[in-house]
């Protein structure tokens, strides 16, 4: 089992996602965006095309809001797809927003959010030891 952080983006991305059991990753603003960001290996399509590679069903996702901390968890159900109908479609993106939708079984709420553990990326692997500082089990 892997540990996954996600950055939650903004306040109505994290709600929408909570709400729908997912988490969301905007590849690029439209398709020049989206090649351009290919360019650069620190993007987030190149992280995406990791976690696509490299994550399985069971695989744990921490859900990180900015300046609050690791917020919840979920577990990684092995389905990534992407919206379809426009209330699918995270609200602070664009309408021509690439992204791609995570889903995790369901969300669980972490009692003490923090900062300190905080990855920069948008989508990367935990590889530390940090998780029992993090998740209270």
């Amino acid at each position: 089992m892997k540990y996954w952080h996600i950055n939650s983006s903004t306040d109505k991305n994290k709600n929408h996602m909570i709400e729908r059991n997912y988490c969301y990753i905007g590849l690029g603003n439209n398709i020049n965006d989206y090649n351009q960001r290919l360019l650069n290996k620190n993007t987030t399509p190149h992280q995406f095309y990791k976690f696509q590679r490299e994550a399985q069903s069971g695989d744990i996702l921490l859900l990180y809001q900015n300046k609050i901390g690791y917020i919840a968890y979920g577990i990684f159900t092995g389905i990534i797809n992407e919206p379809i109908m426009g209330c699918d479609i995270a609200p602070d993106w664009s309408k021509t927003e690439i992204q791609k939708h995570i889903q995790v079984n369901n969300w669980i709420f972490i009692n003490n959010p923090s900062t300190k553990y905080f990855k920069r990326k948008t989508l990367v692997e935990i590889k530390d030891n940090l998780i029992n500082n993090i998740i209270n089990y």
